[in-house]
């Protein structure tokens, strides 16, 4: 006897033993309210954002009526998102005392409940310096390409490209940002979506480097059209600021003790807003202590440890750093909503596309934990591509209800 498990990104799935029918939900006292409430009680939720393995979501808030220190009432059954499901002892087998031999035991693990799973589909927004001088000094010196034309490559290049080949992955969006007339105003930008390549990419190759480095009020005017920018903030979301020199201001190109106190003061604001800066220097040409100082404020960190900054200074060292950042926030992982024994997880099966994947097996799959499963290697890669749909079987007895 076996449970299926369904899911694709953001998708709700149901988990259905044969032989085991659905219960309904039992009216008991709130779990939440007594001492010891299970993890994640009254946590902010919505369809987007589940709510901790144990709770459900209630009117936006993570509720539950039963827990390990809160049992059901008799005759009920607490399942994996924390509700009193009815056991209905009339269905012989269901109350422990003629259990079918293919029918789950008197503990009742494999009641049918609804689950939701969970796969981060982040919005990352690179800011990229559209000064002159990245288009004025080659990367690397003498090869003839310049930052600007490196760095475009890095990410839109086809199919090696982070933008291209992360683009069913990744909300992607971008601003490219200069001085002269009406800055920081004058700062283009392309607000975050999935398969974004064609919209970016026809963007950047109308512009072409000119002017100074405003980067914190260019910063701060990506604050300012967030709203717009960002089409699913309760995704996570990540600024890639990519630049080749030390920031100055709109008003002057000279005052780079101002421009790097706007910098600082555009970023520190982004991360009280929840989203964190990462910092790829195009060259060797900025300060570092400069990068440092942006870097540290970028991610909160009050310098010890040090934040990590990218000094890039050829197309592998840039492509490598882009990679590294984006992948801090693009993950192979999937929550489950509901929970597995992970001792016993590879008796189950995984398939991607109608592929089936090996537990343990360098390009398969393996379980993290009770409530999370992670593709590796080619099968990574072909989830991270956008490939659906992502299909789990699990024996009875590896469920957890």
């Amino acid at each position: 006897m076996s449970t299926t498990l369904r899911f694709g990104l953001f998708a709700l799935v149901v988990m259905t033993a044969a032989g085991c029918e659905c219960g309904t939900p039992m009216t008991r006292p709130d779990a939440c309210s007594l001492p010891s409430p299970p993890m994640g009680c009254g946590a902010l939720c919505s369809p987007a954002v589940p709510c901790h393995a144990g709770t459900h979501c209630v009117a936006n808030h993570c509720a539950a009526e039963c827990g390990p220190s809160h049992p059901c009432a008799s005759g009920a059954a607490c399942s994996a998102d924390g509700t009193c499901l009815d056991i209905d002892a009339a269905t012989p087998g269901r109350d422990g005392s003629t259990p079918p031999t293919d029918a789950p035991g008197a503990d009742h693990t494999c009641a049918s409940v609804e689950i939701g799973t969970m796969r981060a589909t982040p919005n990352v927004i690179v800011i990229v310096d559209q000064s002159g001088s990245m288009g004025t000094n080659d990367f690397p010196a003498g090869s003839g390409v310049s930052r600007w034309d490196a760095l475009e490559g890095a990410l839109m290049a086809n199919p090696a490209g982070l933008i291209f080949s992360l683009q069913s992955s990744v909300r992607w969006g971008m601003a490219w940002f200069h001085g002269g007339t009406d800055c920081p105003n004058n700062t283009t930008t392309v607000a975050c979506a999935l398969n974004n390549y064609a919209a970016i990419n026809g963007t950047y190759t109308t512009l072409m480097p000119n002017g100074a480095t405003p980067t914190g009020e260019a910063i701060d005017l990506v604050m300012s059209r967030r709203a717009t920018l960002i089409s699913d903030p309760a995704q996570p979301t990540i600024f890639i600021l990519a630049t080749d020199g030390d920031p100055n201001t709109c008003a002057d190109r000279t005052a780079m003790t101002q421009g790097q106190m706007n910098s600082i003061t555009a970023v520190t604001a982004a991360h009280a807003a929840g989203i964190n800066t990462y910092v790829i220097s195009v060259g060797a040409d900025a300060s570092q202590a400069n990068l440092q100082a942006v870097a540290n404020a970028g991610i909160g960190s009050s310098g010890t440890p040090p934040a990590p900054f990218w000094l890039a200074t050829d197309t592998t060292t840039l492509s490598a750093a882009l990679s590294t950042i984006v992948g801090g926030v693009v993950s192979c992982n999937v929550t489950l909503m509901g929970m597995i024994d992970p001792a016993q997880a590879c008796s189950g099966s995984v398939s991607l596309a109608g592929t089936p994947l090996t537990c343990g097996d360098p390009n398969g799959w393996h379980a993290i934990d009770a409530t999370h499963i992670q593709l590796d290697g080619n099968a990574c890669t072909m989830l991270l591509a956008g490939t659906t749909p992502l299909t789990a079987t699990f024996p009875c007895g590896a469920i957890i209800f």
